[in-house]
């Protein structure tokens, strides 16, 4: 037998391919997808509560204690976060007029 197999080798007829090795399949979360956002999507996730909001915004501040900055209106109130520091007006609160911050005054965009 292994000499039918070296001549048919040698001859070109048989080869020994190796076989492809199998990727490990990638385990799907929804967690790890949900970070992945076009500009046509809004989020409704808060990225410090990681509890999922109507009224979640992006705030550009400088409070050491929070480095997320994606965070619902009861995270922003609790960390005393300004709403001047507030650069969208995306979640369905702040497009329907129901966005009323507790601490300190509510940014109008016009």
């Amino acid at each position: 037998m292994d000499q039918l197999k070296k001549a048919l080798m040698k001859a070109g007829l048989a080869t020994n391919k190796p076989k492809p090795e199998e990727k490990p399949k990638k385990s799907f979360s929804p967690q790890k997808e949900s970070k992945k956002f076009h500009d046509h999507q809004m989020r409704t996730e808060c990225e410090y509560c990681k509890k999922y909001a109507p009224d979640v915004e992006y705030y550009m501040h400088d409070n050491r204690f929070v480095e997320v900055r994606w965070l619902c209106m009861h995270c922003a109130d609790e960390y005393k976060i300004l709403d001047s520091c507030r650069q969208t007006h995306q979640s369905v609160d702040a497009r329907s007029g129901r966005f009323i911050r507790q601490y300190g005054a509510t940014k109008r965009f016009g």
